[in-house]
């Protein structure tokens, strides 16, 4: 099995294929299993965790079989051969192997692979982002037996755990709302779909989940410093490495959490409002600041390349061979006052589009109607502002959690709606902040439901309802009352 093969396209599944599947689905689902019985006596919300995995596992099969019989190829087909070049590499030439994987692509590097090997795509190996992602998903398809169907599973499985750390930490805030979470973290089709296959997407979903952990374990909760500073630093390697406008999009939300965190701990609402105008400013230099001072690492997404890269990307997305799917906010200058004018569109291109009828295949359909849904509950919410707008404000910068996933969804909805004018692209790049932004929609939904009915809504902590929630400070665990 692990002998150098012969090389050869992936055009099917492989009966082997299925049998190792099987095996692999009933390791994982045991693990699984075990995970979810040990911790749901402590833990009820664990109730979810079988189902999650499940459903991840389900819908990486369901992404491997479409892109393979549908869609003939495509991305994740592309990665999938480039590594799996590189594995058939190390089993031939472990030093050859080692040193494609730990130096820049080189032409020099390219001559190490051979006929039997296979030859990485050249538009992947000579893009170091890309490539970045065919290294990571290497060691998968090694201890997947190199198949396609396998690996997807695994690396599926392998990014859920990120996912699952970002959902337990939104219910150790709002306990109260565990299964809105869940269908807004877990459950998402979409999410599910385009964040379960062979892609950058899968992998920087988990990654922005690690890092949000992290960056609160670190900072907020100032427990296990050094596990949750791995944690968060791992995760903006990633991020920086595949997709560094994610980054872009999240250290002003970062900044903005970290500072407010400690501001709204004032009893007077006056000095918690007025701090606000500063503490945005201060996270947008901070944040600038920051990305500014990592200048080349970022490449392309530089702060000084990152309106270019955005411009000439879209134009491109829009072009005729994309069969249909394009559509068109007009283009802009790379510019801080072009970004502005086109600010409001791009952000309406992110958040909701695409609408239900531009689908034009079952995958744009289930987008559709999800989209629908959020521009319902964005439309409740601007109901709810308009009733009752100084219990919105209130509401909302009492809990700095909140200003983060707000900050970050808008950030990146503009960065996305810019950048793109395909929505096939479109629904692959928004999975990493779409999460973030249901959860934004439920939870504040559900606080200002909370509040008009006379019920206490909760502020910015894991005690929510005292009455029927306990949560344990020195092991996290979170309890109801009665069990």
């Amino acid at each position: 099995m692990f002998e150098v093969e012969t090389f050869s396209y992936l055009k099917q599944i492989y009966p082997f294929e299925w049998v190792m599947l099987t095996i692999y689905m009933l390791v994982l689902l045991g693990i699984s299993f075990f995970i979810q019985v040990s911790n749901i006596k402590k833990q009820p919300v664990y109730r979810y965790y079988l189902g999650g995995v499940a459903m991840k596992a389900f819908s990486a099969v369901v992404f491997c079989l479409i892109y393979i019989y549908y869609y003939n190829g495509g991305d994740t087909v592309c990665y999938y051969e480039t590594s799996r070049a590189l594995v058939n590499l190390g089993m031939k030439d472990p030093a050859s192997f080692w040193k494609v994987m730990t130096t820049a692509p080189s032409v020099e590097n390219y001559f190490l692979f051979d006929d039997k090997t296979g030859f990485p795509w050249a538009f992947m190996y000579y893009d170091t982002q890309t490539f970045f992602v065919a290294k990571l998903i290497a060691p998968i398809l090694f201890v997947a037996f190199r198949s396609y169907l396998v690996s997807g599973v695994v690396l599926s499985w392998l990014s859920f755990f990120g996912i699952w750390r970002f959902f337990l930490m939104l219910c150790r805030h709002y306990p109260a709302i565990e299964k809105r979470l869940a269908l807004g973290v877990i459950f998402v089709p979409s999410v599910l779909f385009w964040g379960s296959g062979i892609l950058k997407d899968t992998i920087t979903f988990s990654a922005v989940c690690w890092f949000i952990v992290g960056i609160e374990g670190f900072f907020i909760l100032k427990k296990s410093r050094l596990k949750n500073a791995a944690i968060f630093i791992v995760a903006s390697y990633v991020l920086i490495s595949i997709k560094a406008y994610i980054m872009i999009s999240l250290l002003p939300g970062v900044f903005l959490w970290l500072l407010y965190s400690r501001f709204s701990r004032f009893k007077s609402y006056f000095l918690r409002y007025m701090s606000v105008p500063f503490i945005v400013i201060f996270s947008l230099a901070a944040g600038y600041g920051l990305l500014s001072v990592l200048g080349d690492s970022l490449g392309k997404f530089s702060v000084a390349h990152m309106l270019e890269t955005a411009s000439i990307t879209q134009r491109d997305l829009k072009q005729d061979y994309y069969h249909g799917s394009s559509f068109d906010i007009g283009e802009f200058d790379p510019t801080i006052s072009g970004v502005i004018s086109k600010a409001p569109a791009a952000m309406a291109v992110g958040l909701f589009r695409p609408f239900i009828w531009e689908a034009h295949n079952v995958v744009m359909l289930v987008s559709g109607l999800e989209n629908l849904v959020y521009l319902s509950l964005t439309l409740m919410l601007f109901a709810r502002f308009i009733m009752q707008p100084k219990k919105f404000f209130r509401t909302f910068f009492n809990d700095p959690l909140l200003l983060f996933m707000f900050t970050y969804t808008l950030l990146f909805s503009v960065l996305v709606g810019l950048s793109t004018s395909n929505f096939g692209a479109l629904v692959r790049f928004k999975i990493p902040f779409l999460p973030a932004f249901i959860c934004f929609l439920l939870i504040l939904n559900y606080k200002l439901a909370r509040k008009r009915s006379g019920a206490p809504a909760g502020d910015y902590s894991p005690l929510v309802n005292p009455g029927t929630i306990r949560y344990d400070e020195k092991t996290g665990i979170i309890t109801k009352a009665g069990r």
